[in-house]
C-alpha cells in the first residue's frame, strides 16, 4: 500500500496548489500544473526507494519529458480551434510522441545532460511562443465555479494516479523511463479537455490561456529536474529538492512576468476577432 500513500499525498498537494491558482485565473493554474507538483514527489520517492543513481537518471528522463509535454500543449491548442476533445487529444499525442525516437536513442547511449537540458529548454520556450497570447483581462476569475472545482479534482486525482503508477512501474521500466513516466501531460490533458467541453465557445480562449501557462511552467519543471539530479548526490534528498524547487520557482516567476507583460498589451477585442476569423 506504499504506492497508495504516495498517490494520496501527491493528489492532496496538487489540489491545494490549484485551489489557490484558480483564484487568479487560467494562466496561473496552467503554470502551476506545469510545475513539478507531480514530478517532484515522484523523484523524491524514487530516490528514497531506489537510491541516488537511479533517481539521478530518472531526473534526466523528467527533463526530457518536459519537451514532450510542451509539444502536447501546442498540438492540443492547435487542434482545439477546429475540432472536439477526442481529435484534439489524438493530435496532441501525435505531436508529443514525435521526438520519442530521439529519446530512445539518447537513453540507450546517454551523453552529457547539458545539451539535453538546453534542447528541452529551447523546445519549451518555442512552445510558449507557438500558443497565442490572449488578453489578461479575460483571465480574471472572481469566484471558483463548479466547473473549476471539477478541474481541480480531476487534476488532483490524475496527479495521484501518476505518482502511484510511477512508484509501481519504476523497477520494470528502468530509471530514465521512470522519470519520463513521472512527467506525462495527463494533468494538462485532464484540465484542457474539461475546459474544451465546458467553455461557452471556442473563442473564449480558456484552453489557450491554460496551455500557454502550462508550457511556461514546463520551463521551471525542467530546471527543477535538472538541478535535483545535479544536487542529489552531493547534498542529499532534502537539500536537493529544496534548492531545486526554489530555483525552479524563480525561473517560472520570471517567465510568468514576461507572459503577463505580453498579455497586458493584447486587447481582448482583438483576440476575439482573430479567433472568430479562424472559424
Amino acid at each position: 500500500m506504499d504506492w497508495a500513500y504516495k498517490a494520496v499525498l501527491t493528489a492532496t498537494t496538487v489540489a491545494l496548489l490549484l485551489a489557490v491558482a484558480q483564484l487568479f485565473g487560467r494562466r496561473l493554474a496552467g503554470i502551476l500544473a506545469g510545475l513539478p507538483t507531480v514530478t517532484g514527489p515522484a523523484l523524491v520517492w524514487l530516490a528514497l526507494d531506489h537510491g541516488t543513481d537511479f533517481a539521478v537518471e530518472a531526473a534526466l528522463g523528467s527533463v526530457a519529458a518536459s519537451a514532450l509535454c510542451g509539444l502536447f500543449a501546442v498540438g492540443y491548442e492547435r487542434a482545439s480551434r477546429r475540432f472536439g476533445p477526442v481529435v484534439a487529444v489524438l493530435a496532441a499525442c501525435m505531436a508529443s510522441l514525435a521526438p520519442l525516437p530521439l529519446l530512445v536513442g539518447w537513453s540507450s547511449a546517454p551523453g552529457s545532460p547539458l545539451p539535453l537540458l538546453c534542447a528541452v529548454m529551447t523546445v519549451c520556450v518555442l512552445c510558449v511562443a507557438w500558443i497565442p497570447a490572449t488578453s489578461a483581462r479575460r483571465d480574471i476569475v472572481a469566484q471558483p465555479s463548479r466547473r473549476q472545482a471539477l478541474e481541480l479534482w480531476i487534476t488532483a486525482g490524475v496527479s495521484g494516479l501518476v505518482s502511484g503508477t510511477t512508484a509501481l512501474a519504476a523497477p520494470q521500466v528502468g530509471p530514465f523511463w521512470a522519470g519520463v513516466l513521472a512527467s506525462p501531460p495527463l494533468i494538462a490533458a485532464a484540465v484542457a479537455i474539461n475546459l474544451h467541453v465546458t467553455a461557452p465557445s471556442r473563442s473564449d480562449g480558456a484552453v489557450a490561456r491554460f496551455l500557454r501557462g502550462y508550457a511556461a511552467g514546463l520551463i521551471g519543471r525542467s530546471g527543477f529536474a535538472a538541478l535535483f539530479g545535479a544536487l542529489l548526490a552531493p547534498t542529499g534528498v532534502i537539500t536537493a529538492v529544496l534548492l531545486a524547487t526554489a530555483i525552479g520557482c524563480l525561473a517560472t516567476l520570471a517567465t510568468a512576468q514576461v507572459l503577463r507583460s505580453i498579455e497586458r498589451r493584447v486587447p481582448a477585442e482583438v483576440v476575439l476577432v482573430e479567433q472568430r476569423a479562424e472559424h
